[in-house]
């Protein structure tokens, strides 16, 4: 209430500050929002005028994005799905290795065994059951620690795969190295002549640091194959420490050695996504998202990680509601509806998308509503409604008072970098259960 005092604008007298302190008490106090301003008077025998409506025209679209920042996530995606509405995608690595020990050496006459890469899972979207054809290239060009990668970001690599075969991402099943028992994790059986090669630099500069291995060894490719039917993606963790390149070897002396080589924050990695410029999408996503038929939006609306989809909203006519008094808004929450097509048992929503404005220069910037917290501002995914709640009250506020310059609204899958999850949703002009703009506001008479 504080900024509203101070942002209003307009003279006003005794009566007109007392109705708007007042309000603020019905924002916080009430339990339900019929009660809002039922028991509140302005003066004695006055009670304040609350109005409701939940018909506020928003103009919604859907469109695709350039690419998202994927270095050195917490977290990375690995595989390809084949979605009935959002096509194909396919999500791999980028990835430089790095020595353990200084001054490799692997004693008098070594003998690579096997090579073997570990890939550590932290979860999956998709079907664990999917067949998905996995190789793994050798980079054939510089990856730098101190540069940004971005998700459209390509590197060289070599024609030779390390490996290529049909793998399935078990994330049930415990895993034997060296005679123990091991959490779930992928191990990946490289070309043995690959570890023969290294085997075969025992004592040589290319193993005396990391610096001149990076030289010899620029870092790994890791992909699949685009997928036909179905799929998924598992989520991996490439600094866990079951993610790594081990080289098991035997030598004259003994029978049973092993080297680590290592992926951890010295090195750099990134996603990279890829959607074939949705070329096997459903036809109503490529009219809208590709096609640019922003019509479409007033139906039906997409979201999708991973480089993928993001919803435009505004809310044009919003100042009609002002008449010829500035408004006090209550309460303004913003209700995202989804669509029964979105197959939430198949295709899980994601447990929290954002609503974030949009600058002059079309960047996005954190609403005055995210900042009180999110018991405050929302945007958790509701299963009971199947629908996520944000309660942006101030931003509505500060529209109608002209105070913030904001051109519009995004909607965006929270963590969208690192996860796979895509969602439908309903517009503003579906039918029923729709994405609306709900309002409690009273008129401030100067």
């Amino acid at each position: 209430m504080n900024y509203l005092k101070v942002n209003l604008k307009l003279k006003h007298n005794f009566r007109g500050l007392l109705m708007i302190l007042l309000s603020a008490v019905v924002l916080y106090s009430c339990e339900k929002p019929e009660d809002i301003g039922q028991n509140v008077v302005a003066l004695p025998g006055e009670e304040l005028n609350v109005h409701f409506t939940d018909t506020v025209t928003i103009q919604t679209h859907s469109y695709i994005i350039d690419s998202v920042p994927t270095t050195g996530t917490k977290s990375q995606v690995l595989g390809s799905i084949n979605d009935p509405y959002f096509g194909s995608s396919v999500a791999s690595l980028y990835t430089q290795l790095r020595l353990a020990n200084n001054d490799l050496d692997f004693g008098t006459n070594p003998v690579c065994d096997s090579i073997i890469l570990g890939i550590d899972y932290v979860g999956f979207y998709g079907d664990t059951n999917a067949v998905q054809r996995l190789k793994v290239y050798r980079l054939d060009e510089d990856m730098y620690f101190d540069t940004s990668y971005y998700s459209n970001y390509t590197v060289a690599y070599q024609a030779t795969p390390l490996f290529d075969d049909d793998i399935v991402f078990n994330l049930t099943d415990s895993v034997f190295i060296l005679g123990g028992k091991a959490k779930p994790h992928l191990r990946i059986p490289l070309n043995k002549s690959f570890g023969d090669e290294i085997v075969s630099l025992s004592g040589q500069s290319e193993l005396s640091n990391n610096e001149e291995f990076l030289k010899y060894l620029k870092g790994l490719y890791i992909t699949t194959d685009k997928i036909l039917n179905g799929g998924g993606f598992a989520y991996v963790d490439l600094l866990s420490n079951y993610s790594r390149l081990t080289l098991y070897y035997h030598n004259d002396d003994e029978d049973s050695l092993y080297e680590h080589f290592l992926i951890n924050q010295n090195c750099a990695y990134f996603n990279n996504f890829n959607h074939f410029d949705y070329q096997d999408a459903n036809q109503d996503f490529i009219n809208q998202v590709i096609n640019n038929d922003t019509t479409l939006g007033m139906t039906e609306l997409y979201l999708q990680s991973m480089a993928g989809v993001r919803t435009y909203l505004d809310f044009p006519f919003i100042d009609n509601l002002k008449k010829e008094n500035q408004l006090a808004i209550h309460k303004a929450e913003l209700i995202v509806q989804v669509s029964d097509k979105s197959d939430t048992l198949s295709y899980p929503a994601p447990y929290k998308i954002s609503v974030v404005g949009i600058d002059s220069k079309g960047n996005n910037i954190f609403l005055t509503d995210y900042l009180e917290g999110a018991g405050f501002y929302g945007g958790a995914y509701k299963e009971s409604g199947n629908q996520y709640v944000f309660n942006i009250t101030h931003t509505i506020q500060q529209l109608l008072l002209e105070s913030k310059e904001i051109y519009g609204l995004r909607l965006i899958i929270a963590g969208e970098s690192v996860i796979a999850n895509r969602l439908i949703l309903n517009g503003n002009k579906t039918t029923s259960d729709n994405t609306k703009l709900r309002l409690y506001y009273t008129d401030v008479i100067p």
